[in-house]
């Protein structure tokens, strides 16, 4: 199938109205840097691509100058309505993690000398995207133009909404709690605690955990699966990490791994979760029919091009969806959208044909996100069968 002139159009007015949206919405330079921490510049294809690349970058390093210290201790008086001394007895005044949305510092209670980490929101931010969001209906007609399958209004709707609660630190913090306590008997994931009666809608208060990032993992195949069953594996139990980042993943000296940063999630349709187990189950099996029935009932791509899709999959892919170990990594990224970028035939056809409904926004910018983190730090398995057992048995899956 050839690509149109037309269709070429309307995907090009869509990234165009898309970047001139992100660079004149004040929010829009904490979405291209925290863009440019999830990805590494030569993934991006071609000369346009290292043009992106450049603003990306360039936005991170404005993005990421600290709060100062003063304004930190501001930030907690009003949020506590008291001194922050009455509540830490230490406070380290350099950050341990400086974002592009929060910063966080070190501290110790007060009432019984517990290491926390204190995360305070960036002055300001949560009011600006709010008013920043008014601007995705600039998106409405060339997303609609470009996938005409999509319900775009559903889907910005959606992006609203999950976006308001990823910055929104009191909800980040119950969410957090909710997740310590389903895995507080885990043998080898776990969450830190929040402290709620300090957690605010700026701030957040959680215990310290001491451990490296997962770039530094003593053995990083057996993180990367396990940071897997982490977030494929939630699915199965009613929550998904859109936003797995390689600092905010630690692997503690015994071995678990600790998940921190809990803006980012949806609570998923398990049953939909199931869903798309049964066409992982019908791709390794190559069965056109079973595949095309399971897309078609997550309202994905009408059975109809199961064919081009299970194809395009395989193709794309390689390796990564092989019986054979295979290496995750930016060259193996890299050589995947070589080959997507040969087949732009069949791409355009599911993507004309295809609909991403809005409850799978955030588990597929999670799916993204898991990929990007674990090519970035490098790690092999047999990804199949690590996301089989994720998706089949949540996190009760092994992953060694």
């Amino acid at each position: 199938m050839a690509v149109s002139d037309e269709e070429l159009r309307r995907l090009d007015s869509l990234l165009g109205v898309g970047l001139r949206l992100v660079r004149s919405a004040p929010s829009g330079l904490v979405l291209m840097a925290r863009l440019a921490d999830a990805i590494e510049p030569e993934w991006l294809p071609g000369p346009q691509g290292q043009a992106i690349a450049d603003e990306l970058l360039a936005a991170r390093a404005e993005a990421l100058d600290p709060i100062g210290f003063g304004e930190v201790e501001r930030i907690l008086e009003a949020a506590w309505d008291a001194d922050p001394s009455e509540e830490l007895s230490e406070l380290d005044p350099d950050p341990i993690a400086v974002t592009p949305s929060s910063q966080v510092h070190r501290g110790k209670l007060a009432d019984d000398d517990r290491a926390v980490a204190v995360k305070v929101l960036r002055p300001g931010l949560a009011a600006t995207i709010r008013q920043d969001l008014a601007l995705l209906e600039g998106l409405l007609a060339p997303l609609t133009g470009a996938f005409p399958a999509l319900d775009a209004g559903a889907l910005l709707a959606e992006v609203r909404e999950r976006t308001l609660e990823e910055f929104d630190l009191e909800s980040e913090a119950a969410t957090q709690r909710r997740v310590h306590r389903a895995l507080r008997r885990h043998p080898f994931l776990t969450v830190p605690a929040p402290v709620m009666r300090l957690c605010h809608d700026e701030v957040l208060v959680s215990e310290f955990v001491d451990g490296v990032p997962l770039w530094d993992a003593p053995d990083p195949d057996q993180a990367a699966a396990r940071l897997v069953v982490f977030v494929v594996g939630g699915g199965r139990a009613g929550i998904v990490h859109a936003d797995p980042d390689p600092d905010d993943v630690l692997v503690l000296e015994d071995g678990r791994l600790a998940i921190l940063d809990f803006g980012a999630v949806r609570d998923p349709d398990v049953e939909r979760v199931a869903l798309v187990a049964d066409a992982l189950e019908a791709l390794i099996a190559e069965d056109e029919r079973a595949f095309g029935a399971s897309l078609e009932q997550l309202g994905w791509l009408p059975a109809g091009h199961a064919r081009t899709a299970l194809d395009l999959v395989n193709d794309v892919l390689g390796d990564l969806v092989g019986v054979e170990p295979a290496r995750l990594d930016g060259e193996a990224v890299m050589a995947a959208r070589d080959r997507l970028r040969e087949r732009p035939g069949p791409a355009v056809e599911v993507l004309m044909a295809g609909r991403l409904s809005p409850e799978d926004l955030w588990p597929a910018r999670a799916v993204a996100q898991l990929v990007s983190t674990i090519a970035r730090v490098g790690a092999t398995a047999v990804w199949r069968e690590v996301v089989r057992a994720a998706l089949r048995e949540g996190w009760q899956a092994d992953a060694g």
